[in-house]
């Protein structure tokens, strides 16, 4: 996904999709608010034909998929004015919504003129992905009334999606705690209609800033073993600042080792597979066949160098001692040891 907000965003869209093999996401509500911001002085300032005329310049620029933060309304803004949360509002796009709300006292247009929103994903072949703008962001918020109620906005909007012919899924929480976890993806299949489920993490924990692409990586396996669809990776500067390459690599990669894992979970034949053949790499002391199979060869290769002992065979964990080396299968010493 292109989160950018600042520079010439429609620039720096371009060159990601001229780049890009994948699908590209987007957030229209930011680009919308960044102009907001340059030419009113004023993120709350935007109107609303602005907001459609940022997302329909996205749509003809071939963006495949936009996060749009329709199930914000003043229902759920009451609820949040009474009902106090500790960590408040996290989502940047839910918190430029609630704020444009609040100063012009009126409705979220994103809900209100949610027909607009479809048109324009119809006409562009858009692929619509219902943003939470009311997630948690702290354990003790999660599933709280307003996370429900946005919830239920967004699966009366998947059926008004379903019925226009526009592809759809939905984004969820955000900071959960493990034993709530399976009820949250669970919850968002019945009142969504089994749309696919593109989970934000979840994280597990508050305490661990630097290591939040592993709470992400604990709720993401849990979450995707009960039925979410999609993983959002996590950084380890999660909470701290803006990622650089190796944290976004770092981050990327336990996304993908918690996708793999949940895989298994599911009897995933090819997920299976891997883990076998790595298995018997590594019974059989094949070292470059081991770190042809890892998940991050290059990783895997420069720790074992650092650590590989004066036998080739067996790792510094073990050394004269590597239990796979000692035993053979029919439990004959495979090589004359001192036991």
């Amino acid at each position: 996904m292109d989160l950018s907000t600042g520079g010439n965003l429609k620039k720096i869209r371009k060159e990601i999709i001229k780049k890009s093999k994948i699908p590209l996401g987007t957030v229209p509500i930011y680009e919308a608010a960044l102009i907001s911001r340059q030419k009113l002085k004023s993120i709350v300032s935007m109107k609303v034909d602005d907001i459609f005329n940022v997302i329909e310049n996205q749509a003809k620029d071939g963006v495949d998929f936009m996060t749009i933060h329709s199930g914000v309304n003043e229902k759920i803004l009451n609820t949040l004015k009474t009902k106090k949360r500790i960590a408040g509002v996290v989502s940047r796009g839910g918190s430029f919504i609630l704020a444009w709300m609040l100063h012009n006292e009126k409705e979220n247009p994103l809900y209100q003129y949610f027909d607009r929103v479809l048109e324009i994903c119809r006409k562009y072949d858009v692929t619509l992905s219902l943003g939470d703008g009311l997630r948690p962001g702290s354990i003790e918020d999660a599933t709280d009334l307003s996370q429900i109620q946005e919830l239920i906005n967004l699966g009366e909007l998947v059926k008004e999606t379903k019925k226009e012919n526009v592809q759809v899924m939905v984004e969820g929480p955000g900071h959960i705690p493990i034993d709530q976890i399976r009820l949250n993806v669970e919850l968002q299949k019945r009142i969504c209609d089994e749309a696919p489920f593109y989970v934000l993490g979840p994280l597990v924990t508050d305490i661990a800033p630097g290591y939040d692409h592993i709470t992400s990586a604990i709720g993401g396996a849990l979450a995707a073993s009960y039925g979410a669809d999609y993983l959002c990776y996590v950084t380890p500067r999660e909470h701290i600042g803006l990622p650089d390459e190796e944290d976004v690599r770092e981050g990327v990669i336990t996304a993908r080792i918690a996708a793999h894992a949940a895989d298994i979970a599911k009897g995933v034949k090819s997920s299976k597979k891997w883990d076998l053949e790595i298995s018997k790499a590594r019974k059989n002391l094949e070292w470059e066949k081991q770190i042809n199979l890892s998940i991050n060869p290059e990783k895997m290769r420069k720790m074992w160098k650092e650590r590989k002992t004066k036998d080739e065979d067996t790792c510094s964990m073990c050394g004269e001692f590597c239990a796979l080396k000692l035993l053979s299968d029919n439990f004959k010493l495979d090589f004359p040891i001192k036991c």
